[in-house]
């Protein structure tokens, strides 16, 4: 890639309870290929210069050696286990680059198997220029905020509100320095440090750039449920078609 280093960290490392199915989702089957395949093949084709797989836990040199080895990933150059909430695999994805001289990481759901090639460029041109950026979506219905009781607090401006996606893009300088100060917020009990849901969360709380929203995507919807991996399969057969 021209201009700065980059790397991804690719999360492969969830349990995906809402799936309804023993198999982790990232492994389940989509056209004869596993969702986690897709998310590589995706990656493996951008311009990203290099791959960190995140695992789950005691499967990290098994999966290295079957994607990297035995289907041929060469981008994917190491896998870690992930921790016990998303953050901390975050965390340990990141610690893998530390030797490799990444400039720009891009932080991504193997769960969202299919982000174009033209999202993957807008993102890493947003991250480039603004050293923090999350791809969204407009939401579409009219959100209310709860309060304990289960009455309404508040109907917030529908269009101040977006879906974020993966995958978000940072410095990496700037994301280490984030989650390092998270970490230690954890660990002191701080209040700000209230579990993390995404990696731009980090940034806000914690980081120095202002994260710079940018256009998603409607295909790059994250697989949770059964009724997502059927419309996936769907989605598959009709840019076959396509092509």
């Amino acid at each position: 890639m021209a201009g700065k280093k980059t790397a991804a960290v690719l999360l492969a490392g969830g349990h995906g309870s809402r799936m309804r199915s023993k198999t982790p989702k990232q492994f389940l089957l989509l056209a004869g290929h596993t969702v986690l395949w897709h998310a590589l093949k995706t990656l493996s084709e951008s311009e990203i210069d290099e791959i960190v797989l995140v695992t789950p836990r005691g499967e990290a040199e098994t999966l290295l050696r079957e994607y990297r080895e035995d289907q041929g990933f060469h981008k994917l150059i190491a896998a870690t286990e992930g921790g016990a909430e998303r953050c901390d695999s975050v965390f340990a994805g990141l610690t893998a680059l530390r030797e490799r001289g990444t400039e720009l990481v891009f932080i991504h759901d193997a769960a969202r198997p299919f982000v174009s090639q033209e999202l993957l460029t807008r993102m890493r041109d947003a991250g480039e220029r603004y050293g923090a950026a999350v791809p969204v979506l407009p939401v579409k219905d009219t959100i209310k905020l709860g309060n304990a009781e289960g009455f309404v607090a508040d109907t917030p401006p529908r269009a101040l509100l977006f879906a974020a996606q993966t995958p978000q893009v940072f410095s990496y300088a700037e994301i280490c320095a984030a989650y390092e100060a998270y970490d230690r917020a954890r660990k002191a009990e701080d209040a700000r440090a209230l579990l993390a849901t995404d990696d731009a969360q980090v940034m806000e709380r914690f980081g120095a750039c202002p994260v710079k929203l940018v256009e998603g995507e409607e295909q790059n919807q994250k697989l949770t449920t059964p009724e997502d991996m059927a419309r996936a399969e769907l989605w598959l057969k009709s840019r076959e078609m396509r092509h």
